[in-house]
């Protein structure tokens, strides 16, 4: 029944071609309906936090204000695109209030069909609304609550190309291509059935929804209907389709396009969008563009037979996509055959079998002479073959094996399939109350993250950057990793930022400026700041010649182009003529240049300058532990830097504690070491600065500090022309205004760290990425 391309297999393995056949680009679409606490459709508009429903390329609203639509980029792995889509669902969960994403395919509780909210456009999405008001009279506005996931695929193109030389010499490259996916999509629909079974999850269904087909279903709970054997509504005559089962050719692009366009002209579908066969053949960026196909020819299908899995938290699980994709190569090196009219029709009732039937013990499906065969015995079958395929090919061998395996045990015991699972669970709690309860789960999960799924090598800041440019609609390219290097695009605007503070609205000699600290000061002192006074100093032998004037004082010693607190040593007691030497060594081995400044009194708090506004504020607390009575500080820092909030590098909200040897020098002017045991609730200090890239905890003051201060701030800012800027203030009381002699301006950083407003130790986060992308892009 099912005949390998042995031709086409033994040409792959020959050739090494193995890895390229693997090789593809992906995309995932998923959309879900919003609910408020107690399962309702959420009535309320599209979030102003996604930015324009039209230009928003991962965020739309799909036909409904109260449905999401969520899209990746095109993605080079699965995991990519995967990862992409956790994100979307996390960023979309944490930006819709007080709602919830309704995990599941199903409609939650719905109100009366005119209640529910079509999309609202701007007025160039004039004909997006008119084209959604036609589907809500033509299938109702509850038929269109209905929502799933579409897997966008293609094959690695240098794969093709290799494939054209070989089999296809003789006609063009994109002919030879078209007719490729042209025979993928065949198969896809002949056997589209089995994914169908395997991934079905939306077998259960709320009575605002069923109430035109309650009579022939059953009750599974006081809430809800299902029928017995269902595998999944969506899919099936009751779930969202075409008013009939469109018959088009597959044998040709050409063929294809005639026939959807014979349907838009006949009126049976306004448009090619509107034509919902479970497979379409697609343009490069566009959704329904037949003269784009025809142009262009195909460049990637769309597979539409995706339920929400509401026991994922993406709604897929990865194991599935990674079926799939095995699915996909298997439609490839699959003999091809007729794919008629009558073809189609069978195809047709097997699909409609295994969503109403699916799990029925001994249900039969059709073969290609119309006759009934067991759907268990043609499904281990086909799994024999991936079986073949992948033994044959041998990649990724553990990983297809093990989703092979679970398959067959899906197959075999229809008990252990998704829709069974999702049954039972709703048995025990009522619809509502299970899907409501997941929905909390899963946001939770997303509220719990502090870094993107796929970018956790990059700094945190450009993560936020990156979160909040996605939240926004802004699309984001990574020009270099290690360099933390981003484009951003919106329209034909585009920026280029690094590091997530380094943009175009700051000059180069500005930063040049901020770097050196000598010339900062000394800008600042142009403009009346109050600066601790301070030598610079280029000779290690000069500087520690300085000895005799400083002595007695307090003091800091720094490097003078320092970021991050590295280099410096800080003296506000006593120290020797040893521990002065030796600070000035560690500051030399940043710089050619030391300063010597005279110590600010008062607690340090970084002011973050975007533009003409402090947008946070922050007390930096130094690298600490607090005493329990039995460990020592050694043991107290291993503990501390356990929580997950810590790592290095800059990719998470706190940086883990070191022990060198400057905290060995600071705990030495203590009395202590790191074998000391401190007492139950006693603080011990392990640094002097309190920088949190060497360990010390972030304190919000944004809304306490007194406002003359922010003043400052902003005028130390205009002083060395900085849009982007932190700026670091000794106050010795933020209660009071400020006056010559209470505060000191000891720094300006021009690449200030956002994560650590965004992630306070302590108090309230701070839209810091938001802000940077307003002042890139906001008019």
């Amino acid at each position: 029944m099912h005949r390998l391309d042995n031709k086409l297999m033994e040409y792959i393995i020959k050739e090494n071609l193995t890895l390229q056949l693997f090789k593809g680009d992906f995309g995932l679409e998923k959309e879900n309906v919003r609910v408020d606490g107690q399962g309702k459709l959420a009535l309320t508009p599209h979030p102003e936090e996604f930015g324009s429903k039209l230009y928003n390329p991962y965020i739309k609203t799909d036909f409904s204000e109260s449905q999401i639509e969520m899209i990746t980029p095109v993605c080079g792995t699965i995991e990519e695109a995967y990862s992409f889509l956790e994100n979307l669902q996390d960023i979309v969960s944490l930006n819709i209030g007080d709602e919830y994403l309704w995990p599941q395919s199903n409609p939650p509780i719905l109100p009366e069909e005119e209640a529910i909210p079509i999309a609202v456009f701007e007025s160039e999405g004039k004909s997006q609304s008119e084209y959604r008001h036609r589907l809500a009279e033509k299938y109702g506005r509850k038929k269109q609550m209905l929502s799933g996931i579409h897997y966008n695929f293609s094959f690695d193109e240098d794969f093709l190309k290799i494939l054209h030389e070989q089999f296809g010499a003789k006609e063009s490259y994109r002919s030879f291509k078209d007719a490729l996916y042209l025979k993928v999509a065949r198969n896809f629909l002949r056997h589209r059935w089995l994914l169908i079974y395997l991934t079905g999850a939306s077998p259960v269904f709320h009575k605002t929804y069923g109430e035109n087909f309650e009579a022939i279903s059953e009750a599974l709970g006081s809430d809800c209907l299902y029928f017995k054997d269902l595998t999944s509504l969506r899919n099936s005559q009751w779930g969202y389709k075409n008013e009939e089962d469109f018959i088009v050719s597959y044998d040709s692009l050409a063929g294809y396009i005639k026939d959807v366009q014979s349907l838009i002209d006949a009126g049976k579908i306004a448009n090619a969008s509107e034509f919902y066969n479970p497979v379409r053949l697609k343009a490069k960026g566009q959704k329904g563009n037949l003269e784009l196909l025809k142009d262009e020819g195909i460049k990637y299908l769309e597979l539409r037979i995706f339920d929400l899995n509401p026991l994922s938290k993406n709604g897929i699980f990865i194991e599935d996509v990674y079926l799939v994709h095995l699915f996909m190569i298997y439609m490839l090196l699959l003999e091809d055959c007729p794919f008629g009219a009558k073809e189609q029709e069978i195809a047709n009732q097997n699909h409609d079998i295994a969503t109403m039937l699916g799990r029925q013990a001994d249900v039969p499906i059709y073969n290609e002479a119309r006759q009934l065969v067991p759907l268990r015995e043609v499904a281990l079958d086909i799994l024999a073959d991936l079986e073949r395929i992948i033994e044959v090919l041998n990649t990724k061998v553990d990983l297809f094996t093990t989703l092979i395996d679970s398959s067959k045990a899906k197959v075999k015991d229809p008990t252990k399939t998704y829709a069974q699972r999702i049954i039972e669970a709703v048995r025990e709690q009522s619809y509502v109350d299970f899907h409501l309860e997941i929905a909390k789960e899963y946001l939770e999960d997303s509220s719990s993250k502090s870094t993107l799924c796929g970018f956790e090598d990059l700094e945190l800041s450009t993560q936020i950057l990156i979160r909040d440019a996605i939240t926004r609609g802004i699309s984001f390219e990574i020009l270099d990793r290690e360099e933390n290097f981003l484009k951003l695009t919106q329209g034909s605007k585009v920026e280029y930022v690094k590091q997530a503070t380094k943009t175009s609205k700051d000059s180069y000699i500005s930063y040049l400026i901020m770097e050196n600290k000598v010339v900062t000061k000394e800008l600042l002192k142009e403009q009346g700041l109050t600066v601790p006074a301070s030598l610079s100093y280029s000779s290690i032998d000069e500087a520690k010649l300085s000895f005799d004037k400083f002595q007695g004082a307090k003091i800091v010693i720094k490097p003078k182009s320092t970021n991050y607190g590295i280099g410096i040593s800080i003296f506000k007691e006593h120290f020797t003529k040893k521990e002065f030497d030796r600070a000035l060594e560690i500051a030399f081995r940043y710089d050619q240049t030391v300063l010597v400044e005279h110590f600010a009194p008062g607690k340090e708090y970084r002011f973050l300058v975007i533009g003409n506004e402090v947008v946070g504020v922050l007390q930096r607390v130094p690298a600490n532990v607090q005493g329990d009575g039995h460990k020592n500080i050694r043991e107290l820092v291993q503990v501390k830097n356990k929580d997950p909030l810590r790592g290095q590098g800059h990719k998470t909200p706190l940086e883990k504690i070191a022990l060198g040897e400057i905290e060995e020098g600071f705990l030495k002017s203590q009395g202590k070491d790191f074998d000391y045991i401190p007492a139950q609730g006693e603080v011990v200090f392990l640094r002097e600065n309190s920088n949190i890239s060497t360990g010390g905890d972030s304190i919000d003051y944004t809304d306490t500090v007194h406002e003359s201060y922010k003043q400052l701030a902003l005028k130390a800012a205009q002083a060395v022309r900085a849009n982007i800027t932190g700026v670091d203030i000794m106050i010795q009381d933020i209660n009071k205004p400020y006056d010559d002699s209470n505060y000191a301006i000891i720094e300006l950083n021009f690449n200030p760290a956002m994560y650590m407003h965004y992630y306070p130790y302590q108090g309230k986060r701070r839209p810091v990425g938001e802000k940077v992308l307003s002042l890139l892009f906001d008019k």
